[in-house]
């Protein structure tokens, strides 16, 4: 297992500006793009500041038609048998049809933190979202029980099924280091803040589009 685990997300920047990482077990980071939504037909490796300015640089190329239908920019990598996705101030890993969709046939976890200090946290199980919540202690999905073992050995549940009265700093490196101990998830954190991951464009759901869902 890898040593960087994911609690350095709380002394990186994208804890000021907000995060969503997202992870699936044994597919490819191509595979992890496609399930959420992406256009893999059209990715390229790009660091975390030429992806925050993709879609801008290829309006300014090409004209705004080229980029109308797209919101966002995901950058994907593998590590320890499992494809991470990473959301700069990105919402798309919290989104239920859409874990349900990166957890088919395997599993998969998310963690979210936004630029208010909004939290989530997802796990599904072959395109069935089980266990999410912000407060552990009020715990939603379809099996919200499953991982009361994990929580407790985290120390996000006391064994009486209460939750410590953790600052938000302290919550999400509980929830990290559930992650990595408990599924092998870990991120990489010299490629994330300043290498060149995979990435691609995600495209706009239709409803939003329409204006209706």
């Amino acid at each position: 297992m890898g040593s960087d685990g994911l609690e350095w997300l709380e002394d990186s920047v994208f804890a000021e500006f907000g995060y969503c990482v997202t992870f699936a077990r044994g597919v490819s980071a191509v595979e992890l793009l496609r399930r959420m939504g992406c256009d893999v037909a059209n990715t390229a490796r790009r660091n975390v500041i030429d992806a925050n300015r993709w879609i801008e640089d290829v309006a300014e190329e090409f004209g705004h038609a080229a980029v109308a239908d797209k919101e966002g920019v995901i950058r994907a990598g593998e590590a320890d048998g499992w494809a991470f996705a990473v959301e700069d101030a990105g919402i798309r890993g919290v989104d239920h049809d859409v874990m349900a969709a990166v957890s088919t046939d395997t599993v998969a976890v998310s963690t979210f933190r936004n630029v208010n200090a909004l939290t989530r946290f997802l796990h599904a199980r072959s395109g069935t979202v089980t266990c999410t919540f912000e407060s552990a202690r009020r715990r939603d999905g379809s099996d919200p029980d499953l991982l009361v073992p994990h929580l407790t050995r985290a120390g996000l549940l006391l064994p009486d099924g209460d939750q410590p009265d953790h600052d938000i700093d302290e919550h999400q490196r509980r929830v990290h280091r559930m992650m990595y101990t408990e599924f092998g998830t870990t991120l990489p954190r010299d490629d994330v803040e300043n290498g060149e991951l995979l990435a691609a464009m995600y495209r706009t759901p239709a409803r939003n589009r329409n204006g209706r869902r």
